[in-house]
């Protein structure tokens, strides 16, 4: 089937700042396996010429989100602003349709007719590596991963509470652990996550730098531990999980907050379970040797704790975070998860050669 209708699409954006390139390249798209279409990202505008065997109707390119050249827009948009890392408005939207070099219709769509994908208050903090950010471009299973995880990771630095911030950042965190261990279920994606990043330890720059000046007490005033460990391990039965949870950690500062906390409230049923000198000896060598493992901290908050009060916010377990008369400790505490599970996903979306 020929290809010989050619589309052009070219976005403007507001900018006054001088002219540069961002990306020149062939992007593949959905429905496709061999066709390839042509990206310019500018600084100020983008350009993307497809060619297609099918008559689209211009009107409808926004409204059908199954279309081709719809979803190659998305791809132009978000490569856009997680390269760029600001708001730059949207002034039009041209697109138009050619044929044996004759252009046959036409349409402008100004600013007042579609939707700017981000406002003003946008903001990325971190830095995603381009050749890492290129994968959003591919039409397989990891570059449709990296593309739906930036989306919500791009949202979540707009305007939102502290609960929404958070939610949009969960969906993030779940499009790609859920990718990289190849699970259906969130704990076993978590589990295997854990280790994938005890593999490989050098990839959490940005995130084990966010915890490494906390220190014990910081970070046992930041969360409820009591709460967790409660949840977790709420029957005698779970204490050979309980066990199991200690010794997996070393970090001090884990380590010193389990003591303090009679061995996570938990220290009668390690004594009836047989299980209270294996423990104790664990957590007393590794305060000992005054062990510091950022990466275990980073695990612990996101794997463990965040799961804890995902698990709680999104199954109606509490009034709605939204819901309240001013900023309180759940506010502060989703800051905190919010100021770490950031950098984590930029680590994670840095490392996506690595799964």
């Amino acid at each position: 089937m020929t290809r010989d209708n050619n589309y052009t699409i070219e976005i403007l954006f507001d900018v006054e700042s001088r002219k540069r390139s961002i990306f020149i390249g062939q992007v593949p798209y959905y429905g496709s396996t061999s066709f390839y279409d042509d990206f310019k990202i500018y600084n100020y505008k983008i350009i993307i010429e497809a060619k297609r065997s099918a008559i689209i109707p211009l009107d409808n390119i926004f409204y059908n989100h199954f279309s081709s050249l719809y979803n190659q827009i998305l791809k132009a948009l978000l490569f856009y602003y997680a390269s760029t890392r600001k708001f730059a408005k949207i002034t039009s939207i041209k697109i138009s349709r050619a044929r044996s070099q004759k252009t046959l219709e036409e349409k402008t769509f100004k600013d007042n007719q579609f939707n700017q994908v981000l406002d003003n208050s946008f903001k990325l903090n971190y830095q995603i590596e381009q050749a890492r950010l290129q994968e959003l471009f591919s039409e397989t299973s990891k570059g449709q991963t990296t593309l739906i995880a930036i989306s919500y990771l791009l949202i979540s630095n707009t305007t939102l509470s502290e609960s929404d911030r958070f939610e949009k950042l969960w969906k993030s965190f779940n499009k790609l652990f859920s990718h990289i261990a190849g699970e259906k279920k969130d704990f076993n994606c978590l589990r295997f996550l854990r280790q994938f990043v005890i593999d490989n330890s050098n990839i959490l720059t940005l995130s084990t730098n966010k915890v490494s000046t906390l220190t014990s007490t910081k970070l046992r005033n930041a969360i409820r531990w009591r709460g967790m460990l409660l949840d977790n391990y709420d029957t005698e039965a779970k204490t050979g999980s309980f066990r199991d949870f200690v010794l997996r950690y070393s970090d001090k500062r884990i380590m010193e907050i389990l003591l303090e906390t009679k061995y996570g409230y938990r220290e009668t049923f390690l004594k009836n379970q047989g299980d209270f000198v294996v423990v104790d000896n664990h957590i007393q060598n590794a305060i000992a040797a005054d062990t510091k493992n950022d990466n275990e901290v980073v695990s612990l908050l996101t794997g463990k704790y965040m799961y804890f009060v995902r698990n709680k916010t999104f199954h109606g377990e509490k009034v709605d975070s939204s819901f309240r008369l001013s900023v309180n400790k759940e506010d502060n505490e989703l800051k905190f998860l919010n100021g770490v599970l950031e950098p984590y996903l930029v680590d994670l979306i840095n490392a996506n050669d690595k799964y």
